[in-house]
């Protein structure tokens, strides 16, 4: 449900699950719950991200300079530039 950008609390609530021990272990590492949202999120992350990409490429400046500012932010991980 996270994919399609549910709130945590609302999944709880939707799952049946007590929302403040669904909340505990979202912010717990390791824990299934964490898990499974997470991978939820990030895979619709990806998504906007290529979405993004690809309308960068094709010269859509808002989208080259949302792209701009994910790249300049993703370098401070990076060794080398």
């Amino acid at each position: 449900m996270a994919y399609r950008l549910i709130p945590p609390g609302l999944i709880a609530i939707n799952i049946g699950a007590d929302e403040t021990d669904f909340l505990a272990e979202l912010r717990t590492p390791g824990t299934e719950v964490r898990t499974a949202f997470y991978r939820g999120h990030l895979r619709q992350t990806v998504e906007l991200r290529e979405s993004l990409i690809k309308s960068a490429v094709n010269g859509s400046n808002p989208a080259q300079q949302e792209l701009i500012k994910f790249i300049k932010s993703q370098q401070q991980y990076l060794e080398y530039e």
